[in-house]
């Protein structure tokens, strides 16, 4: 130790740091012992020089947190604080090259890749950061967030390269979860604002959706609204969600999904009234009527809800109309339920 402390003592002579003539060698040995810089040298070559600058500006708590870490995002955490509190940016920059080397999955690599735009402006180094992340990703979602960041306008802004990595992403998808997952990016304003590629990608989903799994198909019918502005899908699988749903709370939980997905008023008002005759508590129709306040500007209709009664409401709404039993019929053909070939619509409406 006392071969090190003599080493770090001529160091700092000849870098100025220290005065031999008012810092004697035991002095600085005390002091430096006390925060513990000797032997630190051990954590390497790399580290050693940027704990040894944050005990020199009496940042102990940091330097000890750089000792102690070990995975990349502590190396990452570190360097945003260093960052933060406007400390030396080429010492900020040893740490993040730190994280970079330790980095194991894509998530780390893309933190460590922002981080290099957003603070060195360097999107060579970026560029690398994101290479290897493409390569540990393991999963649609993986990759898919890769290509967010490669492709967002506020770091890489490189939509060439972003989108053959959605492809990439797209080859490992599984279900139809994978494939909303890379449209909703693929039309995202920021990524690549691209709503025909991303409907393109929803219409490969209809493969692959559980023609029996309501939440999947709510799912998909939503995906259409929002990513690429497809209502007339969106209400084809919305109509097959329905023959799907037993009870209040899947036919409300339709019906928000409606709502946000900014179908139309009419057809709203259709599944709000199929919804309100499946209810069976008086609070159900207080939860009605708050969506089709938020909803709809029609101040008579929510004061309607208010002020009947559960039971009042379902006797109003218990004759089906025709538009009613054509949403039905369709919704059965929809879910193979009916052959159109076989019962007609008239045919239907007569039973």
């Amino acid at each position: 130790m006392s071969e090190k402390a003599r080493e770090l003592y001529a160091k700092e002579i000849i870098d100025g740091k220290i005065d031999p003539m008012t810092t004697d060698f035991e002095t600085f040995a005390k002091q430096f012992a006390k925060k513990e810089l000797i032997g630190f040298e051990e954590l390497g070559d790399d580290i050693a020089p940027v704990i040894r600058y944050l005990l020199e500006n009496e940042e102990e708590s940091l330097a000890d947190d750089l000792k102690g870490a070990w995975q990349a995002q502590h190396y990452v955490d570190i360097a945003e604080a260093m960052l933060f509190e406007d400390f030396d940016m080429d010492m900020a920059k040893i740490v993040v090259n730190k994280a970079l080397s330790l980095a194991d999955s894509s998530e780390d690599y893309v933190n460590i890749a922002e981080l290099f735009i957003e603070e060195w402006a360097d999107k060579d180094k970026a560029a690398e950061a994101y290479k290897k992340g493409i390569e540990v990703a393991k999963e649609t979602t993986d990759l898919t967030f890769v290509a967010d960041s490669i492709a967002d306008t506020d770091y890489l802004d490189d939509k060439e390269w972003a989108h053959t990595v959605y492809q990439e992403a797209l080859s490992l998808a599984k279900d139809v979860y994978d494939f909303i997952y890379v449209a909703r990016s693929v039309a995202t304003p920021e990524y690549l604002d691209d709503q025909a590629a991303a409907k393109e990608i929803l219409d490969v989903a209809r493969g692959m959706v559980d023609e029996k799994d309501l939440a999947q198909n709510v799912r998909l019918a939503l995906s259409y609204a929002q990513f690429c502005s497809d209502f007339e899908s969106a209400k084809e699988y919305f109509v097959k969600s329905l023959n799907l749903a037993e009870g209040f709370e899947e036919f409300f939980y339709i019906l928000q999904n409606i709502a946000l997905a900014g179908m139309d008023a009419d057809f709203f008002k259709k599944i709000m009234k199929i919804t309100l005759l499946s209810m069976n508590e008086q609070s159900q129709k207080e939860q009605v009527a708050e969506l089709v306040e938020e909803y709809l500007n029609e101040k008579a209709l929510v004061e309607f809800l208010r002020r009947s009664s559960a039971e009042e409401i379902i006797a109003l709404y218990s004759k089906k109309d025709l538009e009613d039993l054509k949403l039905e019929y369709a919704g059965k053909i929809l879910t193979n339920e009916i052959d159109p070939k076989e019962i007609s619509f008239a045919e239907y409406a007569k039973k």
